[in-house]
């Protein structure tokens, strides 16, 4: 049984984990990861998690944008980091942390776990490298999103 965050949603299902990746990497303090489901039934499941080190002064105005809860300073990770905008240190008693935030697509269709990946810089369509990563892997394990993906149809 998988567990997969939507916001304040949890969704609950049964399948097989078809690929992951991460943006992450050393000296990163921000990054996304990407998980892809299938359900016993056959519905996609995708995940994308945003995952953060980064830790605000209650005066500064992104502690509302990023963050939910302040937490007393000695209650951060070993790793926390400051965020550079407000220059936190780590004398003050309490901060606020950002979030993991959370979001899930459930899709019928491989083709809309690829629209949901793909990106828009205005003019052009593309994947991140780390979407791309995550097809490469989820491709092996699914003949369905490797056709989708990998032949696409131009009209």
């Amino acid at each position: 049984m998988y567990e997969v965050k939507d916001g304040p949603r949890t969704l609950q299902f049964e399948g097989e984990l078809l690929g992951e990746s991460s943006s992450h990497h050393a000296g990163s303090y921000r990054w996304i990861e990407f998980k892809l489901y299938r359900t016993v039934g056959g519905t996609y499941i995708l995940s994308r998690v945003g995952r953060s080190l980064v830790f605000h002064a209650p005066s500064c105005p992104l502690a509302n944008k990023y963050s939910l809860h302040e937490v007393a300073v000695d209650e951060l990770r070993d790793n926390a980091t400051p965020c550079p905008e407000c220059s936190p240190t780590f004398e003050v008693p309490v901060v606020f942390p950002e979030t993991d935030r959370n979001w899930a697509l459930v899709a019928e269709e491989p083709r809309a776990v690829l629209d949901a990946l793909y990106k828009w810089d205005g003019r052009t369509r593309y994947l991140t490298k780390v979407a791309e990563r995550l097809l490469t892997e989820a491709c092996d394990n699914d003949s369905g999103l490797d056709m989708c993906w990998r032949v696409e149809v131009i009209f």
